[in-house]
């Protein structure tokens, strides 16, 4: 005959939860550091075009109207799926030509831009963008053009 051995809540001792939170703590850092050191994340992050370098930058703030703006990111774009929108805020979307590949370096994509230099004031450029391995990725960053004389 078996017998089953069930433990009350009271027989478990403070010792006993610590030793379990920190059992759970470190295999929760083991985890998070072997995922970081081999390269496993979740696919979302792996598999997805990330912004690397913008111009103007983020969070920049400019004194001359820009002709263009140039962004790289980390794979490979799909033109055709791809777009950028540039809009003053409280203002209008701003002109702009057509998305191309800048030079050989089909990973940056740049778009002319026609931004009036009497328009100073943050601007928004968002992106909807798909690389070529079909995975979409969108964001948005932000850029301050000041006005003439400003400091």
């Amino acid at each position: 005959m078996v017998e089953h051995i069930t433990l009350s809540s009271s027989l478990i001792t403070p010792y006993m939860r610590l030793t379990a939170s920190y059992i759970t703590i470190s295999t929760m850092t083991a985890a998070l550091l072997f995922g970081g050191v081999t390269g496993f994340a979740p696919a979302s992050v792996r598999y997805h075009a990330h912004l690397v370098k913008a111009e103007p930058a983020v969070n920049d703030t400019i004194a001359t109207t820009p002709r263009s703006v140039r962004l790289l990111f980390s794979e490979p774009l799909e033109l055709s799926l791809s777009r950028v929108t540039i809009v003053r805020v409280g203002g209008d979307t701003v002109k702009t030509g057509g998305l191309r590949h800048e030079g050989s370096e089909a990973a940056t994509v740049s778009l002319d831009v026609t931004v009036p230099a009497t328009m100073p004031g943050t601007y928004v450029v968002t992106y909807h963008v798909v690389a070529r391995d079909g995975h979409p990725t969108k964001g948005s960053y932000n850029f301050v053009l000041r006005g003439a004389g400003a400091k």
